[in-house]
């Protein structure tokens, strides 16, 4: 997101109110947390790749943010973390790889679609008219969220990470 990107006051399902905003390097701590309130499996079975490892790697490039490189978003529940999505230019510059997670603590509430729409916001303004990205067949829920969306997107299917199981 730039820095002109304000944050946005949303409403959740449960009827309540969240901030969708650009993270920044003072996120880290949350994003921290975040990773460590996952549980075992939600740090395996990850929406668009944004598992555990994914969390460390963004942390990291927060503290190091020159400004440029992928952008992220976070949703912030009670000044609490609870969703991350981000995007990266990929090969192709009207392409970004996009990836996703949520606090199960906080399923179905709209956080996904919160996220996504506001990374949508940034990444057309970068250009970005696909986004792209590895999805298992855990992920038919977040698939439908991109279709709601009218988000133009393509996925190639990934396996599950090892030592997890396939949700039904």
């Amino acid at each position: 997101m730039t820095a002109t990107t304000p944050p946005v006051k949303a409403l959740l399902a449960d009827g309540e109110i969240v901030w969708v905003r650009g993270l920044e390097p003072g996120d880290i701590t949350e994003v921290q947390s975040l990773r460590t309130r996952l549980s075992g499996r939600d740090r395996g079975l990850r929406f668009f790749g944004l598992g555990d490892t994914g969390l460390a790697g963004l942390a990291k490039r927060l503290s190091a943010r020159s400004g440029v490189g992928p952008t992220s978003v976070g949703c912030f529940r009670n000044a609490r973390l609870v969703g991350v999505a981000q995007y990266e230019i990929v090969d192709d510059p009207a392409e970004a790889e996009v990836s996703l997670i949520v606090d199960r603590r906080a399923p179905a509430l709209g956080v996904a679609t919160l996220l996504l729409a506001q990374l949508v916001f940034s990444a057309e303004h970068e250009g970005v008219r696909m986004f792209v990205a590895g999805t298992g067949t855990e992920d038919s829920t977040m698939l439908g969220v991109f279709s709601a969306l009218g988000i133009p997107f393509r996925a190639w299917r990934n396996p599950p990470p090892p030592g997890t199981a396939p949700t039904a």
